[in-house]
């Protein structure tokens, strides 16, 4: 069966929603706090803007700022990852690397 390449710019509109809602759910309570002082409030708003990018870059002709803006996601995450790591495979850990595997996804093909 041949795969349906019509579904393919939709799919990438599907990863691009998904990051970002992912990324609101997961970091709004720390961004709302708005606790300067705490090095996880900057770490949580460098999330949403870069996921906010990475949404806008969609709209965009021009690869760059998907490419900039999953660069710094993927940083993130892997800082993310590195942080909270505890022996056990935990599904906490799957989701940031799955969603580490989205980034560097966009982080190599744009808007193709």
């Amino acid at each position: 069966m041949k795969p349906i390449k019509a579904m393919l710019p939709l799919s990438r509109w599907l990863l691009r929603i998904a990051v970002l809602a992912w990324i609101i759910m997961r970091n709004i309570e720390s961004i709302q706090s708005l606790n300067i002082q705490s090095p996880d409030f900057y770490i949580s708003l460098a999330f949403l803007v870069f996921g906010i990018l990475l949404f806008a870059g969609g709209f965009s002709s021009k690869p760059g700022l998907t490419v900039i803006s999953a660069i710094f996601l993927t940083i993130l995450f892997i800082y993310r990852i590195y942080t909270e790591f505890v022996p056990n495979v935990t599904e906490a850990q799957l989701i940031k690397f799955t969603f580490l595997s989205v980034a560097v996804y966009f982080m190599s093909s744009a808007n193709k």
